[in-house]
Parts: C-alpha cells; sequence; structure tokens
C-alpha cells in the first residue's frame, strides 16, 4: 500500500507541474492537440515508471516478486517473477483465474492511487509472469474489464 501511496504522490505533483492555465491558441488543429496529449502522457508516464521502479524488487507474496514495470502503448506493464512453484501449477486454467480474480480486484478498485494509475494508463494493465526468466503466461485487465466484474 505504501508503494500505491508513493505512485499517487507522484502522479498528483506531475500534474499540478504540467498544468497550464494560460489560453490555448486558436490556430492549433486537433493533429497538434492529439500529438501534444500523447507527449503528456509519455512524459508523465515516464515519471510514473522511473519512481516506481525505485522501490523494486517489491515482495508480494511468499513465491511472487514484482522485479520490473514498464509502459508500452497506453499500458502499464509488470514483470513478476514467481518461486517455489512448478510451471505446470501455473498453466492450469483454474490458477490463472483466481490470479486474474485478484488481479481485477485491485485493478478496478476505487482507491486513489489505484484511479490515479489507471488514469496514466488509459489503455489497462499487463501481467507478465515468469518462472526462471522464462515468461509461462501474461494477464491484460483494461478499463472494460472493470465493468465486466
Amino acid at each position: 500500500m505504501k508503494f500505491l501511496k508513493i505512485l499517487a504522490l507522484f502522479f498528483m505533483s506531475f500534474i499540478l507541474v504540467n498544468c497550464d492555465n494560460s489560453k490555448s491558441d486558436s490556430t492549433n488543429t486537433d493533429s497538434s492537440k492529439t500529438s501534444q496529449s500523447s507527449q503528456n502522457y509519455d512524459a508523465s508516464q515516464a515519471v510514473v515508471i522511473a519512481e516506481a521502479k525505485k522501490q523494486l524488487p517489491i515482495k508480494v507474496d511468499q513465491i511472487t516478486t514484482l522485479v520490473d514495470i514498464f509502459a508500452k502503448d497506453n499500458f502499464i506493464n509488470y514483470k513478476y517473477q514467481i518461486t517455489e512453484t512448478p510451471k505446470d501449477a501455473l498453466l492450469v486454467p483454474e490458477s490463472q483465474q483466481i490470479i486474474l480474480d485478484n488481479i481485477r480486484q485491485t485493478y478496478c478498485s476505487d482507491l486513489p492511487e489505484i484511479k490515479s494509475l489507471r488514469a496514466f494508463f488509459p489503455n489497462g494493465a499487463n501481467y507478465h509472469y515468469y518462472i526462471d526468466d522464462e515468461k509461462i503466461f501474461s494477464l491484460q485487465l483494461t478499463p472494460a474489464s472493470c465493468q465486466a466484474k
């Protein structure tokens, strides 16, 4: 939870720094506004990711450690290293469903920190699970995942 609070603090400070109360130039085109918006997302995401990486690695539970965080295509990506668990146990659909349900509960929560993360990464979140640097599976959540719960 401390990690989420730190992320939220950086989100809010970055938003405040990037606020611009000046009138926009009426000659701006939609494409330049879109480009500027994309650049703002990229810059915001870079700050969030850089600050989050300072906290790594984070032990999530007895067998799971968050080892990397990165942004791609307006998704936040989490890389988890799993230990003391056979690969076959993670490939069972029921195991993946349990993990999906748990991460969906967090991703879709109304906590201010999580809402900020969803705002900074509007396409969603990808969760990548590895054992000994071998990718076992990935899960993806999008804003639509919260409506389906």
